[in-house]
């Protein structure tokens, strides 16, 4: 018995060596004629050493299983001939084969021409002898590329994008093989094509939608979706988008809304349909506790009043209704919704301060991010911990997390996690104001836009950081007085969505360019689902 289990172990051992040194099936094959026609049969040798089995495709739909295969193409073009080996996809040679027609034929090697995406033209012209190829190109008015000159090319081959969809286009080409002249043209249809796209507040107006594309630029266009008074934050989260909006009453100092009433709301839109819910309002109260600032996250919604209160509900499609209001800042932190007030942080007194706008509200790495502007200045954070029960006199310790950036006011900010930089808005000292990056810790900190700013309650509020163009974009009104000549030299002060590259390590740019010109924005936001 021994001795037969001893038999088996040995053979087993035997057979694995075997089959486990066995020589990888290297795949290959050739074809001719190397210039086929259509019509014209095409044979495909097979160079394969090994192998029991064969699987061709032909790039057009055809197929065989036979070793040595012949095909005859029916349209012109380029394809990609496959051989598989023992139907084992580590086995396999994959050989293109250009297939040409008795006259030159235009191929585009793209499957489909899509509006503002690159779209490659190239001939296939049958030329055995090598006879020399000449090449005019014409296309219309709405193709555009490096390689057009007033709509003409006289390459080989041409890239191009077209900035109209839904029509129908024509490429003419002139191309001489030798002493042969063919004049030749292809119909194709551009398409539209889904897209991630940019969302932007109007003021008391609608939300805009700008699609993003690699090549040119599409216009704004408005969207059904009403935008509210002063929509100074949007965020958008997976199909759904959020605005906040202070309401018709706003400032940057308490004078400017005192006793003024509020009709500002946070509302929930769904990016399908363009239904939304109103999650909270402020109908009936006072201005000051208008919706200023937000951030969302999959559990919960944040936001901010004026200047004193932090609050946060679960995002799980609740509608609060009308914000209540316990009439005095002490009963206020019983309502449920209540996080934070400016009294009950060891800041107070420390830099915050009553009656300081409150410009955003972010939560990274389980800290808060709450800025100031006015007299607060800065970005305070601290932890839940840190929230005490009871209000303070300015006399306790300041939160172990610290508040950065305390030498400006601060209008809006966005951090960007992946380089570890925040970028933020300055609406004083007045030699400072612009648009800024600084590390996430608030050193080098550098200015990027130095626009002249009107209203601090209007300056720079919308700031997003986009990863798929490695860019962040800020919204600016640019001052009613300033003039056309005043343009003219300083381009780059003019209102709309401006952008730049991110910022990494120590490298900071400021060669701004325009996402949008002309629109006069607040809250922006990327929408990443395709429209």
């Amino acid at each position: 018995m021994y001795t037969s289990v001893k038999r088996f172990i040995y053979l087993t051992a035997i057979v694995f060596i075997i089959f486990s040194c066995k020589t990888p099936i290297e795949p290959d094959f050739s074809f001719s004629p190397e210039m086929p026609r259509i019509g014209e049969k095409v044979t495909f040798t097979n160079l394969t050493e090994e192998g029991e089995n064969w699987n061709w495709t032909y790039g057009d739909g055809g197929k065989s299983t036979l070793k040595n295969p012949t095909y005859i193409y029916k349209n012109p073009g380029v394809y990609d001939v496959t051989l598989m080996v023992d139907s084992n996809k580590h086995y396999v040679k994959v050989k293109q084969i250009t297939v040409y027609d008795s006259v030159p034929t235009i191929y585009i090697v793209e499957d489909t021409v899509k509006y503002f995406q690159t779209a490659t033209f190239k001939v296939i012209a049958y030329n055995p002898y090598s006879r020399t190829v000449t090449y005019n190109w014409s296309f219309s008015a709405n193709a555009h590329g490096d390689d057009l000159v007033d709509g003409k090319s006289t390459s080989s081959t041409v890239s191009v994008y077209f900035s109209e969809k839904s029509v129908e286009e024509t490429v003419n080409l002139i191309v001489t093989v030798g002493d042969s002249i063919y004049s030749v043209s292809k119909k194709f249809m551009v398409e539209d094509v889904p897209v991630r796209s940019m969302l932007l507040a109007e003021k008391d107006g609608k939300i805009l939608r700008k699609r993003i594309f690699d090549n040119g630029e599409e216009d704004v266009f408005a969207t059904g979706i009403s935008s509210g008074k002063h929509p100074f934050y949007i965020q958008t989260l997976s199909n759904s988008l959020y605005i906040f909006d202070a309401g018709s009453n706003v400032g940057a100092i308490k004078s400017e809304i005192a006793d003024k009433p509020g009709d500002g709301n946070i509302r929930k839109v769904n990016l399908s349909d363009e239904s939304e819910i109103e999650i909270v309002h402020n109908r009936n109260k006072n201005a000051e506790h208008g919706f200023y600032s937000g951030f969302v996250t999959n559990a919960d919604i944040y936001w901010t009043d004026f200047s004193e209160f932090v609050y946060r509900t679960s995002n799980n499609n609740a509608v609060l209704g009308a914000f209540e209001w316990k009439g005095d800042s002490d009963s206020q932190t019983s309502v449920p919704y209540y996080l934070a007030k400016v009294d009950r942080l060891g800041y107070f007194g420390n830099g915050m301060g009553n009656n300081q706008l409150s410009s955003g509200i972010y939560v990274y790495d389980n800290v808060y991010y709450w800025s100031k502007g006015g007299s607060g200045k800065g970005v305070y954070r601290f932890w839940q911990s840190d929230i005490l029960d009871q209000n303070v006199d300015g006399g306790e310790t300041s939160p172990e997390a610290g508040s950065i950036l305390n030498s400006y006011s601060i209008r809006a900010f966005k951090i960007d996690h992946v380089n570890q930089k925040i970028y933020f808005s300055v609406t004083a000292p007045e030699e400072s104001v612009g648009l800024w990056v600084s590390s996430l810790n608030g050193k080098d900190a550098q200015r990027i836009d130095n626009s002249p700013m009107t209203k601090a309650v209007d300056y720079i509020p919308g700031i997003t950081i986009d990863y798929v163009t490695d860019r962040v974009y800020w919204s600016y009104i640019a001052p009613e007085t300033l003039g056309d000549s005043y343009f003219d030299t300083n381009p780059t002060h003019r209102t709309g969505v401006k952008t730049v590259q991110l910022s990494k390590r120590s490298y900071v740019d400021t060669d701004i360019k325009y996402f949008a010109v002309g629109v006069e924005v607040y809250g922006i936001a990327i929408d990443d689902v395709k429209r």
